[in-house]
């Protein structure tokens, strides 16, 4: 939708006419731009002067204007803002809804480029294959730890049994070694007459084979 134009003066013609029978206000004494989304501008083409909130504006020259501000035609009319057409708002807020929509497709699109890039190219690990290791690695970690625990816990016992079995052991009273027997004189005796006879014997068995 193009920019709207309303004149404003004393002519009949005029979009916005202004009654004035001193004939101070111009025939054609001011223009007003009103955009599709609501912004407006005054121009002054008169000869006596527009003002603006008491401020003469500069001939000619586009000024922003809201429907706030009080416009004073040569200081013999005020412009009735109830005789200029609201612009339609449903403009303004398509403009406002596309922008929204263009910002939060932007900001989806560039978190899947962060986080995983293109899905065309299956060398760029998604989101979902990241989070899988990560769980997987905390999965290993967890079981490795679980083993260093009972490891630990079987070292403990073991060397607890081990000082319960020393300290029995402790408790326990020696037993005394007992002394040895001496060999009595009968025996040494013998014993001589023993390995004589076995001499005597040989002898004799040799002399037999001889």
């Amino acid at each position: 939708m193009a920019m709207k134009t309303y004149s404003i003066g004393r002519d009949l013609n005029c979009d916005i006419v202004i009654n004035d029978s001193t004939d101070v206000i111009s025939r054609r004494h001011a223009l007003l731009n009103v955009t599709p989304s609501g912004k407006m501008t005054l121009i002054d083409q008169s000869s006596n002067g527009t003002y603006v909130n008491g401020i003469r504006i500069s001939p000619n020259v586009p000024v922003p204007v809201t429907r706030k501000d009080i416009i004073s035609l040569a200081h013999v009319a005020k412009l009735d803002w109830n005789q200029v057409p609201k612009s339609n708002q449903w403009v303004k807020y398509l403009i406002g809804g596309i922008i929204a929509v263009i910002v939060i497709l932007a900001v989806i699109f560039g978190m899947k480029a962060i986080n995983g890039g293109s899905t065309d190219n299956p060398e760029q690990p998604t989101t979902t294959a990241i989070q899988d290791s990560t769980l997987l690695k905390q999965k290993e970690a967890v079981r490795l730890d679980s083993i260093k625990n009972v490891e630990r816990q079987d070292s403990i016992k073991k060397a607890a049994e081990k000082a319960m079995q020393d300290s029995i052991n402790a408790k326990k009273p020696s037993t005394p070694k007992k002394p040895a027997t001496p060999k009595s004189k009968g025996d040494d005796k013998s014993k001589d007459q023993k390995d004589k006879k076995d001499k005597d014997k040989s002898q004799k068995t040799k002399r037999t084979i001889g």
